[in-house]
């Protein structure tokens, strides 16, 4: 270059040959892999789990009593979590029919066949058949 174009461009203008290959993408061009390192390091780390549990599973197919003992702590939790949903299941089932119960006017004990304060009986008509 020239002494006489160097006096008439700025510095930080000039191209330069090595920043082509140095310099950054323009904002356009980078957006679609600012989110790469973070993935890689997820991966990674995805797979760095994945080799200590086959290295946990390998133990366990070594051990047979390993191997019983998970299987009986396995089947505890299955049963124990069984039994508390039936739990939970009957108990929405008792609050479902007591709200029931309670929009009908009844009692929480007789379904409907409470008799209002007046003596009168509430939503269930009786009818005489003889």
């Amino acid at each position: 270059m020239s002494a006489a174009f160097d006096d008439d461009v700025p510095d930080d203008d000039v191209p330069d040959a090595d920043a082509d290959a140095e310099a950054p993408q323009a904002e356009g061009d980078g957006a679609g892999t600012e989110g790469v390192a973070p993935l890689q390091d997820a991966a990674r780390q995805l797979i760095s789990a994945a080799r200590a549990f086959l290295d946990a599973a390998e133990a366990l197919v070594d051990d047979p009593e390993a191997v019983a003992h998970v299987v009986e702590v396995v089947s505890e939790t299955a049963r124990d979590a069984a039994r508390d949903a039936a739990k939970v299941a009957a108990a929405a089932g008792r609050r479902a029919a007591r709200a029931a119960s309670s929009a009908a006017g009844g009692s929480d004990g007789d379904i409907g066949h409470d008799r209002g304060e007046d003596g009168d009986d509430g939503p269930i008509q009786h009818i005489p058949v003889g």
